[in-house]
């Protein structure tokens, strides 16, 4: 084998070399890639120099040949792999904007709990006291300025002092007394329903004295 075809050996076993060497990472390395475009230009210089050389044997020509095609090659090399570093440098397309989430439906209002106080009897009365006429007339007000739509049971009671049926009747007369209280203050009648229980539903003991004060009433209640 000649000089030369050691030389062409020589060169294409380097530039083997110096591209497995930038390819190793992922990533094109512009410095190595113009190792090889030197290299491989060195050979290819070589080559066309070769059948120059055969005819004069001017080994210092053949060399030019060698020296040119490696800074042309090696120069091309550079640039190229410095250009495709760049785009697998350039950052990725942003991300589609996630797409807006349906609007809520709006949760119906919830209704307004009207709770409306009792009101209290003297022993074996169906009068209104002055101080029952002070809440029903709050009861009143609001019946007639803020829940026109309510309707309400008056719902009257006793202790248990007397018969049954006397205590049956005073209840049912203390609820009347009531609804007739309420229509005069400007509640229609027509949401007005009135329930008698007689001793039957006490919420205090009956044997004290403040317990009976407490079971003779009149309660509201607010039909939904």
């Amino acid at each position: 084998m000649g000089q030369i075809g050691r030389l062409r050996i020589m060169c294409a076993l380097l530039a083997a070399a110096f591209a497995l060497t930038a390819c190793a990472n992922g990533r094109p390395n512009p410095w190595a890639c113009a190792a090889v475009g030197a290299l491989g230009g060195a050979g290819g210089g070589i080559a066309a120099g070769h059948e120059y050389l055969e005819h004069s044997n001017d080994e210092w020509k053949t060399g030019l040949y060698a020296a040119g095609g490696a800074v042309v090659l090696g120069t091309a090399g550079y640039f190229l792999c410095k250009a495709f570093a760049k785009e697998e440098a350039a950052p990725p397309p942003p991300a589609p904007a996630p797409e807006p989430l349906p609007p809520r439906a709006m949760e119906p209002p919830v209704a307004e709990k009207v709770i409306l106080r009792g009101v209290n009897f003297d022993f074996d009365k169906d009068v209104i006291r002055p101080d029952a006429a002070v809440i029903l007339d709050e009861a009143a007000n609001i019946l007639t300025e803020d829940h026109l739509g309510a309707s309400v049971r008056v719902e009257g009671h006793t202790d248990w002092t007397g018969p049954d049926a006397y205590n049956q009747g005073l209840s049912e007369r203390r609820a009347n007394s009531v609804r007739k209280y309420l229509v005069s203050h400007g509640v229609d009648a027509s949401r007005l329903t009135t329930a008698g229980f007689g001793e039957s539903h006490p919420i205090a003991s009956n044997e004290t004295r403040e317990g009976r004060a407490l079971n003779r009433r009149v309660e509201l209640q607010v039909e939904e």
